[in-house]
């Protein structure tokens, strides 16, 4: 008896003991201590959990700053670059200022020799910099050359990629490159009229393929045989099935019809009626997207006829009976930017992608059956 109550002592004093250590230990500050130090053994797996938590509760806002970051690098232009040379070969000078985001717009400018392309094109980027787009002077005049060869390339804080092009239908392309350029021979110059018109309709299709908006500038009204070179230009404009060998999409640009250095007489109500029913007979089966609203009226539908009149520069005090040009420019550019951007490809395109794009249009227009027969079968 006296063993048994010995043992049963002895064992009453370990379980006391035992009780006494688990006290210990689950005491908070031992338990929190454990937890958060340092040296403390983890499992792989563990390991790996933890990693993935902290990646995920740390990734969202790493990403954003990485989009932002990527936003911040491309510089800001201050003036115009080239974007394709005369020989319709592509620049890769832009791609420095091109973002990978989907929210842009393309507007371009196509016309005769001495409409004021460049100088529309300097207006509408005025709240950047000054002549973004050089204009023509003495020199140029002295020269009979063109001011701008090729596509001229700037794009807006806003994302608006402005492209401004050589003129249509002039012969001092051609003049210069039978002049200078060696690779080519007599023979390619023989039917030079045949050549400038084709090369200038295949300028025509590439912009009505990768522009939202073009400006079709000209300095008085109107010339049957540009609005002939408009519909040719039309037909010639390549399908995205040849380009992106995906899903169809028939895709056509809006096209403002504006009239540069507009005297007085242009902006009565009467002339406006006749410009507006020539334009609507002659596109009335196009499927160019001439009538989206882009007019000179404050509350326009989108049912209205895409015609913009600019009044002369030299003679704007005489303009007392319409907007001031300042006036009428700050319009056309809020409706430019506020006109629905249809899609050009079956994918979306960003601004990244869409460079990519315009390379791929421009193999196709020059590898076109339909350009190359067009152009064996003019006279």
């Amino acid at each position: 008896m006296k063993m048994l109550s010995a043992t049963i002592k002895d064992l009453e004093s370990k379980e006391g003991e035992n009780r006494t250590l688990i006290k210990i230990v689950e005491r908070p500050t031992f338990i929190l201590k454990t937890r958060e130090g340092e040296n403390r053994a983890v499992s792989p797996s563990q390991r790996s959990i933890s990693k993935k938590d902290a990646d995920i509760s740390s990734g969202a806002p790493i990403k954003i700053q990485d989009s932002m970051r990527t936003l911040s690098v491309c510089p800001e232009m201050t003036t115009c670059i080239k974007f394709m040379d005369e020989n319709m070969q592509l620049c890769e000078g832009p791609l420095d200022y091109l973002h990978d985001q989907q929210d842009f717009l393309v507007v371009g400018c196509i016309g005769a020799h001495g409409v004021g392309k460049s100088t529309i094109m300097s207006l509408l980027t005025s709240e950047y910099s000054a002549d973004i787009f050089q204009v023509q002077d003495l020199s140029h005049h002295e020269s009979d050359m063109n001011c701008t060869t090729g596509i001229d390339f700037f794009v807006t804080k806003n994302r608006v990629i402005y492209l401004d092009t050589q003129p249509i239908l002039s012969g001092s392309v051609i003049d210069y490159s039978a002049s200078f350029d060696q690779k080519k021979g007599t023979a390619d110059f023989a039917n030079t009229d045949s050549n400038l018109e084709l090369q200038s309709l295949q300028f025509a299709a590439f912009l009505f393929s990768v522009c939202h908006v073009i400006i079709f500038a000209q300095d008085w009204f109107v010339d049957p045989n540009l609005v002939r070179f408009l519909q040719t230009a039309e037909m010639l404009k390549p399908s995205s099935t040849t380009i992106m060998d995906q899903d169809y999409v028939e895709y056509y640009p809006h096209v403002v019809l504006l009239h540069n250095k507009a005297e007085l007489q242009d902006f009565m109500p009467n002339t406006i009626n006749k410009m507006k029913e020539f334009y609507n007979k002659v596109f009335s089966n196009s499927r160019l997207q001439t009538h989206s609203g882009i007019d000179m009226n404050s509350c326009s539908t989108e049912s209205g006829l895409n015609l913009f009149l600019i009044p002369s520069r030299t003679k704007e005090g005489d303009m007392i009976f319409c907007e001031s040009e300042k006036s009428l420019v700050e319009k056309l550019r809020r409706k430019i930017h506020g006109v629905p951007r249809n899609p050009m490809t079956p994918s979306v395109l960003t601004e990244k992608t869409w460079y990519h794009y315009v390379s791929k249009v421009m193999d196709a227009i020059k590898k076109s059956h339909l350009s190359s027969e067009y152009g064996r079968l003019m006279p």
